[in-house]
């Protein structure tokens, strides 16, 4: 390869063969970006999911499909992602509203998290990482005890219940089938293979970002728009076509990272996707990373204030900063993962200045307010008052989502 760093004009290069050895995508054309360029390129990135104030989303439905979903595994988490993108402070609020709730579906998918997405890009998810999800499941099965046979008897006892009284707090469902003789223990084995499964759904229907009320129903009554039996295939290329459009430019590592997917099943899902794609080099990694072509011509002709993004404060594991794993630097830069991250690997609750991490944030329950955790000489003056007006306005939004026990 003929490839050079340089700062700040872009280079391109001629058209080059796939790597002897190496499983990488094909491109049609290769870049150098020095760091002028990528930071442009990654708050363009940014911007084109609403974190930013000229692209701000009207609607729960388009961040989610902006985002390639809303990260789930913790509780605030889907609210405040919704939050940091939303044009108007109300929209978070419609995460507990039915209409929401019918075309968004919570799945474990990405790295067996849960993630709550649109219904196509939902079925996508789940089929392509079902059978790490479903071998987890049937493997607990084995180490409870168990046989299958036994948990298929509970399935239907559950999917005979569930259809009769629609959706049901996992509790009422134990104690259901246990009036039925049939173990609490084997009840969860049974909910946990048919959830991954897509037999059943999951729905917290919670009014509050702060509280979880986990009911289970039929996927088919609840969703009969989710299509659980897509090719696996054709959902890796699903999948892979998606996290390029949204994320690009990705690392093949970013990109196995994310999606917990082998190598090769990334790129043969890339190129089966079949948009063209360009080779980019940045100062985020030693190794290349790949485009869709058409996203950087547009990201070559965006003007300045398209590439400019603020203030953000970002959720507890926002998918914006989980995309990645070996291009952590287009946000961290010197900084260490422990700036953004717990011991555990969870990013944290972030304040974001034009794309770079500048410190964590925390909601104090007892006061009801946004707390700030700036680094010492990562933020000056002005946005430091910046930062301080957006987590108000935070504050309030999380406010007004609270579940809130009477008495």
């Amino acid at each position: 390869m003929n490839l050079s760093i340089s700062s700040p004009t872009l280079i391109s290069t001629a058209t080059l063969p796939r790597m002897a050895g190496h499983s990488t995508p094909e491109t049609v054309e290769s870049h150098a970006l020095g760091p002028q360029e990528a930071d442009r390129l990654w708050n363009w990135v940014l911007a084109r999911q609403g974190l930013a104030a000229h692209t701000r989303l009207a609607t729960v439905e388009e961040i989610a499909d902006a985002a390639l979903g809303l990260h789930a595994a913790r509780l605030p988490s889907p609210y405040a992602t919704v939050a940091a993108r939303a044009a108007d402070a109300a929209v978070p609020l419609a995460l507990f509203g039915s209409a929401v709730r019918s075309r968004l579906v919570t799945v474990r998918c990405m790295r067996k998290t849960l993630h709550a997405l649109p219904l196509e890009l939902a079925a996508a998810a789940h089929a392509a990482t079902l059978r790490f999800r479903e071998r987890d499941a049937l493997r607990g099965i084995v180490n409870a005890g168990h046989t299958e046979a036994r948990v298929a008897v509970a399935t239907r006892a559950l999917v005979e219940l569930l259809g009769e009284a629609g959706p049901m707090f996992h509790r009422d469902i134990e104690a259901r089938l246990a009036a039925a003789a049939i173990p609490v223990s084997v009840t969860r084995l049974a909910l946990k293979l048919a959830w991954e499964r897509g037999t059943l759904a999951y729905i917290n229907q919670a009014r509050g970002w702060n509280r979880e009320v986990r009911t289970f129903a039929l996927t088919t009554s609840l969703y009969p728009g989710f299509d659980t039996g897509v090719d696996p295939s054709a959902a890796v290329t699903r999948l892979m076509a998606a996290y390029i459009d949204r994320y690009g430019p990705i690392g093949i590592r970013d990109a196995t990272w994310w999606s917990a997917l082998s190598r090769t099943a990334v790129v043969e899902g890339l190129e089966r996707a079949g948009a063209k794609l360009v080779e980019l080099l940045t100062p985020w990694s030693s190794s290349p990373l790949y485009m869709n072509a058409e996203r950087f011509s547009e990201f070559t002709d965006a003007s300045a204030a398209d590439c400019a993004t603020g203030v953000n404060l970002l959720a507890h594991e926002d998918v914006a900063l989980k995309a990645y794993f070996e291009t952590r630097r287009r946000y961290l830069g010197d900084l260490t993962p422990l700036a953004a991250f717990n011991q555990i690997g969870e990013v944290l609750p972030t304040v974001v200045v034009d794309g770079r991490v500048v410190g964590t944030w925390a909601w104090d329950e007892r006061a009801a307010q946004v707390r700030l955790r700036l680094i010492t000489g990562m933020a000056q003056a002005e946005q430091r008052k910046e930062i301080r007006g957006v987590a108000a306005r935070l504050a309030a939004i999380l406010r007004s989502g609270l579940h809130r026990v009477p008495g």
